[in-house]
């Protein structure tokens, strides 16, 4: 008996840890009457342009939500900008300004492009949590 249990012990320690993955849920304020929200997770290996986590969130009161689920704990950012046209992208205006409502976690600013991913960067703990983005022109 002592035997198998070592080798159940043994086995056990050989096993890679399995990863402990939570629920984000993205709040966005500063919608206006219009389009969709298109929202990105970003891991810190993405940055903050092409992202693998989407969602697209109608707006109510302003405010919209996207969760995604099974994220691990890491460091995250997050890239958001109101779809007003619907046209697919963000839209720019003669100065190369975005003309539509747009923003990123933590509020990072966005000069001549997108923020430096340390910039946007919230530290998300396995259980998950919410992030908030304030949305704007």
């Amino acid at each position: 008996m002592p035997r198998l249990f070592t080798a159940a012990l043994f086995v056990a320690l050989a096993l890679p840890a399995v990863a402990v993955a939570g629920t984000v849920e993205v709040r966005l304020t500063g919608a206006v009457p219009g389009g969709p929200v298109m929202v990105q997770l970003c891991s810190e290996a993405e940055g903050l342009m092409r992202c693998a986590r989407t969602a697209q969130v109608n707006v109510s009161n302003g405010t919209a939500v996207a969760r995604f689920e099974n994220v691990p704990a890491g460091r995250w950012g997050v890239a958001a900008f109101q779809d007003v046209n619907a046209d697919g992208r963000l839209g720019f205006g003669m100065m190369g300004r975005p003309n539509e409502p747009w923003g990123y976690s933590r509020n990072a600013p966005a000069v001549m492009g997108p923020p430096a991913f340390r910039d946007a960067a919230v530290n998300v703990p396995a259980a998950g949590g919410v992030i908030p983005v304030a949305l704007g022109l």
